[in-house]
C-alpha cells in the first residue's frame, strides 16, 4: 500500500482527497495546506505547506489547480516523489503514457496512445481523445473535450466545458 500526502485543501484538494480515499491502494496519511482547517473527509492536516520537508520518507501529491504553483511544489518535492490519483471510475487505455503526479477525476476518459507528462490535471468527466499529448503542470478542467491528436503545452489550463477540435495544437490558456 502506498502512503500519501496531499498538498493543498482548497476545492481541487478536497476532491482530489475523495478520489485517494476511493483507492483500496493509497493510504492517506494527511494533507498539508496553509488555511486553518484541521480535517477534511477524516483526513487530518499535518501542517502548512512549507512543512513539506519534514516528510520527506512519503509520496506526495500535489493537488493544486495554479500550473506554476504546481511546478512549483512539484520541482521542491522531485518528480519522482510524486503519486499520481486516478478515481476508479475513470477509463484508462491500457496504451497511453503517464507522468508522476497526475490527477485523474471521477469519469475521465483517456484513449489509445495519448500521453500524459508529469503533474497533470484532468479534472471530472474530461474526454482525452485518442493520440493526444498533455504536457507538463497542464490542466484540464471538468467536462473538457479534447478531440483526436491535440496537444496541450507546458502549462496550460483549458476551462469547464471547452471542445478542442482534433489535430489543434493549444499554447496558451483557454477560458
Amino acid at each position: 500500500m502506498e502512503k500519501v500526502i496531499i498538498i493543498g485543501a482548497g476545492g481541487h484538494g478536497r476532491v482530489v482527497i475523495d478520489s485517494a480515499l476511493c483507492n483500496p491502494n493509497l493510504e492517506v496519511i494527511g494533507f498539508l495546506d496553509d488555511m486553518d482547517t484541521e480535517n477534511i473527509l477524516g483526513v487530518p492536516r499535518l501542517g502548512k505547506i512549507s512543512d513539506i520537508e519534514k516528510f520527506k520518507e512519503f509520496k506526495f501529491h500535489i493537488a493544486i489547480g495554479n500550473n506554476s504553483f504546481r511546478k512549483e511544489l512539484s520541482e521542491k518535492v522531485k518528480v519522482e516523489n510524486l503519486l499520481t490519483i486516478i478515481h476508479p471510475t475513470a477509463y484508462i487505455c491500457s496504451d497511453i503514457k503517464m507522468g508522476k503526479g497526475c490527477f485523474i477525476g471521477a469519469n475521465v476518459v483517456i484513449n489509445s496512445k495519448s500521453r500524459l507528462e508529469n503533474s497533470i490535471i484532468v479534472n471530472t468527466s474530461s474526454i482525452v481523445e485518442h493520440d493526444c499529448i498533455l504536457e507538463n503542470y497542464s490542466h484540464l478542467s471538468y467536462g473538457v473535450l479534447l478531440g483526436s491528436g491535440v496537444t496541450i503545452k507546458e502549462q496550460v489550463y483549458i476551462d469547464m466545458g471547452e471542445v478542442v477540435k482534433r489535430g489543434l495544437i493549444i499554447e496558451r490558456d483557454i477560458r
